[in-house]
């Protein structure tokens, strides 16, 4: 059964690695390494325009994570907490390219849905900061009109220095009110031509949605066509031109949105990660098979020394002797008397012969 249940757990590592790979290169070729391209023909005629570096890479880290496994599966490498966290942190570059692939397939008008949006919030919050600037000043080119003229009534009634009627100083009045009308003219008109042009940016983005990304460029710089006469008379610079993000740092950008993190986010999450991981953390889940006692053998019991024979030999050669040191509480420290009573016997003070050390016993 063992061997059954490792060959059917190879057979799915395979399939999810080939599909964690294929993932890994549609999301290279989309986002990062789209070049060089090779042609590839296929059957029927079909020609496949293959990534190089996008191939390799997602290849190379199909493999490394296939050993790793193996790895595990073999019993060369222990997977606890610790492991499936490192795992986790090596496979984390697999697990991205796999939810932005699955992000897409999900959705698959996000991408083009997510540049639209990012270009026309660009473009709609500048023509709002020009439609507040006109307006701005619109009204104050009409403040100061209503001012002059409110100047000259007020004097012609006689509210003011001369007497009612029109007289000197309500023709001065008149006189700064006709030019301030000619001047303020001028300026109403490039504002009331700058809201037109306002008008005429409003309808390129409200018209038709696009159809793919370059129809989002060519609406950009149609954009930035009409908006470039309003610099002058709003007094708000164009803004920059918006780069669109890859596919890939669109869908993060959307993951990572916790405002708008929904329940399709979090599970398409859970899937990239198990596409990589599912199959090990299961495998580490199955608990081991208990295994049984082996069953007690019966031992010949060991013969007594006495019943064996000694090996046959021209002579036996016994054991080696010890040599006995004494210790220090065994020794004696003789006095002066019985020092001399030993030189004359012949004996040392240590208790043996004289020159003589240590004593000798066999094993």
């Amino acid at each position: 059964m063992g061997v059954i249940v490792r060959f059917l757990f190879m057979i799915a590592v395979v399939v999810l690695g080939i599909v964690s790979m294929w993932t890994t290169y549609v999301s290279l070729h989309d986002s990062i390494l789209p070049e060089p391209v090779v042609n590839i023909p296929l059957w029927d005629g079909t020609l496949w325009k293959c990534s190089v570096m996008a191939l390799g890479m997602s290849v190379a880290i199909g493999i490394m994570l296939f050993a790793l496994k193996v790895a595990v599966i073999g019993g060369q490498k222990r997977l606890n907490i610790l492991g499936v966290v490192g795992m986790t942190i090596v496979a984390f570059i697999s697990i991205s390219f796999n939810l932005d692939v699955l992000y897409r397939t999900a959705d698959r008008d996000f991408f083009l849905r997510y540049s639209n949006d990012t270009m026309r919030a660009v473009y709609e919050g500048y023509l709002a900061e020009v439609t507040t600037s006109l307006t701005e000043k619109r009204t104050e080119l009409l403040r100061q009109l209503a001012k002059q003229e409110g100047e000259l009534d007020a004097e012609v009634k006689g509210l003011r220095k001369a007497p009612a009627g029109y007289g000197q100083y309500a023709k001065q009045e008149d006189y700064k009110l006709t030019l301030l009308q000619k001047t303020t003219q001028v300026e109403l008109d490039a504002v009331e031509q700058a809201i037109k042009v306002k008008e005429q940016a409003d309808e390129v983005l409200n018209g038709t949605q696009p159809a793919n990304i370059e129809d989002i460029d060519r609406m950009q710089q149609q954009l930035r066509v009409i908006c470039k006469d309003l610099a002058g008379p709003s007094g708000v610079m164009l803004p920059s031109v918006v780069r669109l993000e890859s596919p890939l740092f669109a869908v993060f950008s959307k993951i990572f949105d916790w405002k708008s993190l929904g329940l399709k986010e979090v599970f398409l999450v859970i899937i990239a990660f198990l596409m990589d991981l599912g199959d090990i953390i299961g495998y580490t889940l199955v608990p081991n098979r208990k295994r049984k006692p082996a069953p007690e053998e019966d031992y010949e019991p060991l013969l007594p020394i006495s019943t064996l024979r000694p090996l046959p030999g021209p002579e036996t050669v016994g054991p080696p002797a010890l040599v006995e040191i004494p210790s220090a509480r065994d020794v004696k420290t003789p006095g002066p008397e019985e020092h001399k009573a030993a030189n004359d016997k012949g004996v040392s003070s240590s208790g043996g012969e004289r020159g003589q050390r240590f004593r000798i016993r066999p094993r």
